[in-house]
């Protein structure tokens, strides 16, 4: 293999764990600890699925250490809490900036419209007195002037959100064992 292949093959792979690396993570790590836990609780020796929990652990944790430097947030208090209180401290993406005390206060949707909002239609009458008062020629008008509407959520996505949510609502009502898992997925993300 020439050097080219190789560090194509590097990027490659450093592009995929950036982009798609932090959920992957989490979700195999989740799975692994879940899988180990499971199978001591039905009668399996411990020893043998200790190594396996561990490396569950370790990548649920990297997983959310590469999440939190790309967002500098963490998106969960359990893996905040075991950085933040262990000698993993000193490698902690966020080191108490006001990201962490804000903890995403506003929807991503709700900043992104408060940016985007247009101030106050043009008031053409103090521009002509301005005008006058000043002795200068007349400025161009304006034809048609619109006032830019303010970013929203597209329908499609408001409804679907909606949907999933009271589905969600609905199974963690009937279905047995959905409130638990419900309540073990909060905690784990």
């Amino acid at each position: 293999m020439s050097i080219i292949t190789v560090v194509a093959v590097l990027a490659l792979t450093a592009a995929l764990v950036w982009k798609i690396g932090a959920p992957v993570a989490r979700l195999v790590g989740s799975a692994l600890v879940i899988v180990s836990l499971a199978l001591v609780v039905f009668g399996a020796p411990i020893a043998p699925r200790l190594p396996l929990l561990a490396v569950g652990a370790a990548l649920w944790l990297a997983g959310h250490f590469l999440a939190a430097y790309k967002s500098r947030f963490w998106h969960s208090r359990l893996a905040e809490t075991i950085v933040t209180h262990t000698p993993l401290r000193f490698l902690d993406p966020v080191r108490g900036r006001e990201h962490r005390r804000a903890r995403r206060t506003a929807p991503a949707a709700t900043r992104r419209r408060s940016a985007d909002v247009v101030s106050g239609p043009v008031d053409h009458f103090a521009a002509w007195e301005r005008e006058l008062t000043a002795g200068t020629a007349p400025a161009a008008a304006v034809a048609n002037h619109v006032p830019a509407r303010p970013v929203r959520t597209p329908r499609g996505v408001v409804y679907s959100k909606r949907a999933a949510k009271a589905a969600t609502n609905l199974a963690v009502r009937k279905v047995p064992g959905a409130r638990a898992a419900r309540t073990a997925w909060r905690f784990l993300r």
